[in-house]
C-alpha cells in the first residue's frame, strides 16, 4: 500500500482453552472491535486463537515469533508485554504462556502496539486500547 493508513488494524489473539467467564470477556472484546470497524475507528479487525502455552525445545514456530515480536516492539517503546505473558526457561526447552486476550495493533502492516502491556509507572489494558479507539483514538505509545 502506498498511502498511509490513518486508522489502525487490530488483531485479537483469544487463548482457545478458557472458562465460561474469560468466554464471556472475549466475546465482549471481539463484540467491541468489531463495532470499532463498522463505525470506520479502525480499518479491520482480525482474529486469531493460540493454545494457553507452548513448550519449545528448539527452533520456532509462527506463535513464538508473534510473541518475540510483541516482545521486540514494547521494549522499543520503553513498555513490557510481562507478567500478561510468561516465558519460563527450564534445562533445554522454554515456556511461553499467554494471555486469555491480547490486541495487537497495527499501522500501514506495522506493529506498533501490543495490550496487555505497562511500562514503569502504569500497566494498560485491552480494555485500555478499545476505550481508547472508542472515545478519541488516542492510544498511548501509538505514535512514536
Amino acid at each position: 500500500m502506498t498511502e498511509e493508513t490513518t486508522n489502525p488494524e487490530l488483531t485479537v489473539y483469544l487463548r482457545s482453552s478458557t472458562p465460561l467467564p474469560a468466554r464471556d470477556r472475549q466475546r465482549e472484546v471481539i463484540t467491541r472491535a468489531e463495532q470499532l470497524a463498522r463505525d470506520g475507528r479502525i480499518e479491520s479487525v482480525r482474529v486469531r486463537r493460540w493454545e494457553d502455552r507452548i513448550v519449545v525445545s528448539n527452533g520456532t514456530d509462527e506463535t513464538v515469533e508473534t510473541f518475540e515480536a510483541f516482545k521486540s516492539r514494547a521494549a522499543e517503546i520503553g513498555h513490557s508485554i510481562e507478567p500478561f505473558f510468561q516465558e519460563h526457561e527450564r534445562a533445554e526447552t522454554r515456556e511461553i504462556v499467554f494471555p486469555i486476550i491480547c490486541i495487537a495493533v497495527h499501522i500501514d502492516e506495522e506493529l506498533r502496539r501490543v495490550f496487555p502491556c505497562r511500562d514503569e509507572n502504569e500497566a494498560y489494558s485491552v480494555w485500555d486500547c478499545l476505550t481508547a479507539l472508542e472515545t478519541d483514538g488516542k492510544i498511548v505509545g501509538l505514535v512514536d
